[in-house]
């Protein structure tokens, strides 16, 4: 609420209270009802304020003061969520980027351990022997030498 509509308040609240000062129309009860035309049966209440004109004014700037606590009690709530609201992003950004990291993390254990498993696989693997083109020297020449 802005200026405005405190400023509308206000006038609302003393224009009001102007016509009940002014407007003193009979007022009829009639069995458990209240209303502004005569009844069969219905007696005539007097309905009339009471208070003096400074007491009026003075339940009319209560009013005023109600109205500006709670809208000043509205701005209060409105900041104190949207601090919350800031707060709770920033524990979400959090929570996501150390997911992301656990993730990445994970990844690269993933990728070390198929390192290691094909590392192994191929250890396992039988080996193929190759033979020499060229033959041996034989033995007998050898020893008789």
């Amino acid at each position: 609420m802005g200026h405005r509509t405190h400023a509308a308040q206000l006038l609302f609240v003393f224009v009001l209270s102007t016509f009940a000062l002014a407007a003193r129309a009979a007022v009829y009860r009639c069995g458990a009802r209240y209303q502004d035309t005569p009844c069969a049966g219905g007696s005539t209440i007097d309905a009339e304020d009471p208070r003096s004109a400074q007491q009026q004014l003075e339940a009319a700037r209560a009013v005023q003061n109600d109205a500006a606590m709670a809208e000043a009690l509205r701005k209060q709530r409105v900041q104190q969520e949207a601090v919350e609201a800031k707060q709770q992003q920033a524990a979400q950004k959090a929570y996501l980027a150390q997911e992301a990291e656990a993730a990445k993390e994970a990844k690269a254990q993933a990728a070390l351990a198929a390192k290691a498993e094909a590392e192994r696989q191929k250890a396992l693997k039988p080996r193929t022997i190759t033979t020499r083109k060229a033959p041996l020297p034989k033995a007998s020449a050898a020893q008789g030498r």
